[in-house]
């Protein structure tokens, strides 16, 4: 029974297939005029619990096709995407000025809507039927089942678009997208080496003064997603339910520009499947 209590409030799972592809040739990140496809196929989510409830609030993305039902979302679409490079809240793309792609003539910040560049949708999670006099330590995390991988394991492009791509978990303060902050910086595969741009006065990238090549291999977490049964077990916490009823969790998935399998277009073409598993504890 106590295992039970613990974990009463399910899970939910939340299933984006998507891809990336594009026909290019360059030595490093994609092209200088990249326009690579991700097709997001379908996204559900299956809540089994009564006491946490997920809705969809929005998307910087235009898909074909929005479900909003309550616990039984449904997104559809071919949107593009291409390799750009940041933390989750900004991103950054250069333009080159040379053929190998190691001299840009230009940083642009990557402003507006996230077509043409990663996939992003706004989640409200919230919780019924607290107990105002006593609240419990209720919180909610990423499972077991949540995961980046190839739509097909057989096909090597495929396997490196995986190994480029990138998530972000991003918490809000409401559903206007208010004080956001990086919740998770996650890689499916351990990168030692790790970077992304990033804006530094002190710093020079690719040419260009203002900017530089972050290292974030120590901020970028490639552990593995588990379903624990308390919460000191649990990783991958998303939001913080013990006193407030409700919570804005954004996630956006991108291709990492300065990821060794954008080299030489490794993963050009390629084409991934993500999984988003939900489920709460109560402390």
């Amino acid at each position: 029974m106590k295992n039970k209590k613990q974990l009463m409030f399910g899970t939910l799972a939340l299933v984006l297939l998507s891809g990336i592809a594009a026909s290019s040739t360059t030595l490093a990140w994609f092209t200088t005029t990249r326009t690579a496809s991700l097709n997001f196929t379908s996204a559900t989510i299956e809540n089994k619990s009564s006491n946490l409830v997920v809705n969809y609030v929005e998307s910087l993305n235009n898909f074909d096709t929005v479900d909003d039902t309550q616990n039984a979302i449904a997104l559809t679409g071919g949107n593009k995407v291409t390799d750009i490079s940041g933390d989750g809240l900004s991103f950054y793309k250069p333009v080159w000025a040379d053929n190998d792609a190691t001299v840009a003539s230009v940083i642009n910040d990557v402003t507006g809507t996230a077509d043409g560049h990663y996939i992003d949708f706004l989640l409200h999670i919230t919780r019924e039927n607290i107990n105002a006099t006593t609240p419990v330590g209720f919180k909610v995390y990423l499972g077991a089942g949540t995961a980046i991988s190839p739509l097909d394991s057989g096909n090597q492009k495929d396997v490196d678009a995986v190994k480029a791509s990138r998530m972000a978990v991003i918490s809000y303060d409401d559903a206007a997208r208010s004080n956001p902050a990086v919740v998770h910086l996650h890689a499916p595969e351990a990168e030692p080496a790790a970077t992304h741009l990033a804006v530094n006065a002190s710093e020079t990238a690719y040419g260009i003064a203002g900017y530089e090549l972050k290292d974030v291999s120590t901020t970028l977490n490639s552990a593995a997603f588990n379903t624990a049964t308390k919460q000191a077990d649990a990783t991958y916490e998303i939001a913080d339910l013990t006193s407030d009823s409700e919570a804005y969790v954004g996630f956006r998935f991108w291709i990492e520009g300065t990821d060794a399998e954008t080299t030489n277009a490794k993963a050009l073409g390629g084409m991934f499947k993500v999984a988003l598993d939900i489920y709460a504890l109560e402390a």
